[in-house]
């Protein structure tokens, strides 16, 4: 079989499915025999590139930004709300290394348009942006971004649900983060959450990546009930995507949008709680999604290499796989070799090797066996055990 046909998904899917049938149709084998078919299926899936979790990535239109008009001060700002989004950090917008930048924003102008409600919106000549940020030693955010759905339970009165979509789509534009707010169903039918596996392949199903839950104040929750609420019925398609908030929603917050919200994040890589007002669901997110604060070298895409142990059942590396592609960062991911219960994995992660150490380090289902020695070479592989549930 040629080399291309190793490489194909299909061939290694495949290949899964005839492991899988012939494990359950052979239990009563010895567990060598188990342990050598599971190598096997490992190895033919080693010919495939783990699919990133990139699949689920939406553009962003990072460098068109809604202006007040065409004036230099106008022009100026719509520079400072591009950099938040090209960087994903806010602090851009202030940043001092940026004040040159900023100044000259009339002369990055390559035209205008009209947004969805007609607003005026100035569109930067992206290329020319991203080599002065380059230039100035400051990373930038991929522009195709994890698409994230977001839902409020307890659902708000509705009073406070349009004022609470309009400020959580506010606040995703401005960081530039790709949502849809959409009334799907998260508890079971005694008011439990659902497990994090049946929330991620529901959010999967309707193309999005991660989801966020947010519980608002008290004061600002309509009374819960004692199953989903009634419009909380799954969509029959997609979600639709976020239309990006006029400048008139900007003001429109609800009586809760201030108090204390209960955040939940879940990813294919981890799941992460926190409170905060109404916009700390994207702020959050957004800070744990996009490069850190620092010079660019330390944020650029680099190899590494990360060797799994404890991989006992093609189940362990099912979730490997989608944990390691989930990982912010990781741009690329590919098995490189299968050796007992351990794989070596070949990554492509902005900050390399010590950017992927630090999220498994943070991370209950990997512990740490060893790590490179200081001054070893980049081809020395990080060491990790798989920790399943």
């Amino acid at each position: 079989m040629g080399d291309h046909a190793c490489r194909s998904p299909a061939f290694a899917r495949e290949g899964l499915r005839v492991w899988y049938c012939t494990k359950h149709s052979h239990m009563a084998r010895r567990k060598t025999t188990a342990r050598s078919l599971v190598r096997s299926a490992l190895l033919l899936a080693a010919c495939a590139a783990l699919p990133a979790a990139a699949w689920a990535a939406r553009p962003v239109p990072v460098f068109q930004v809604d202006v007040a008009g065409q004036s230099d001060p106008d022009l100026q700002q719509g520079m400072r709300e591009a950099l938040v989004r090209a960087t994903g950090r806010r602090e851009s917008a202030t940043d001092p290394v940026f004040s040159g930048l900023i100044a000259a924003a009339p002369k990055y102008v390559q035209g205008y348009d009209r947004g969805p409600q007609g607003e005026l919106q100035v569109i930067f000549n992206s290329t020319a942006v991203d080599q002065a940020i380059a230039a100035l030693d400051r990373s930038t955010w991929d522009p195709n971004r994890p698409f994230t759905l977001i839902v409020i339970t307890p659902a708000p009165d509705e009073a406070d649900q349009a004022s609470d979509q309009a400020g959580l789509e506010q606040a995703a534009e401005e960081r530039g983060l790709p949502i849809s707010v959409v009334p799907l169903p998260v508890v079971d039918s005694s008011g439990n959450r659902l497990s994090r596996e049946a929330l991620l392949e529901m959010v999967h199903r309707y193309g999005a990546e991660q989801l966020l839950v947010g519980s608002p104040p008290p004061a600002s929750a309509a009374a819960p009930s004692t199953g989903a609420p009634a419009a909380a019925a799954a969509p029959s398609a997609a979600p639709p995507a976020v239309q990006p908030a006029s400048p008139s929603t900007q003001a429109a917050t609800s009586a809760g949008a201030t108090g204390q919200w209960q955040w939940t994040l879940y990813t294919d890589f981890t799941t992460q709680s926190w409170s905060g007002p109404l916009t700390a669901g994207i702020e959050d997110t957004v800070d744990l999604l996009a490069p850190p604060t620092g010079p660019a070298a330390a944020n650029v895409p680099a190899p590494a290499q990360i060797e799994i142990e404890g991989v006992s059942s093609l189940d362990d590396y099912a979730n490997i796989e989608l944990m390691l592609g989930a990982v912010p960062g990781v741009s690329e991911a590919n098995v490189r070799q299968v050796d007992g219960d351990s794989v070596l994995f070949d990554l492509t992660v902005r900050g390399g090797a010590a950017a992927i150490d630090r999220a498994l380090s943070s991370s209950p289902n990997f512990a740490r066996v060893s790590a490179p020695a200081p001054g070893a070479g980049s081809g020395t592989a990080l060491v990790y055990r798989y920790r399943p549930g």
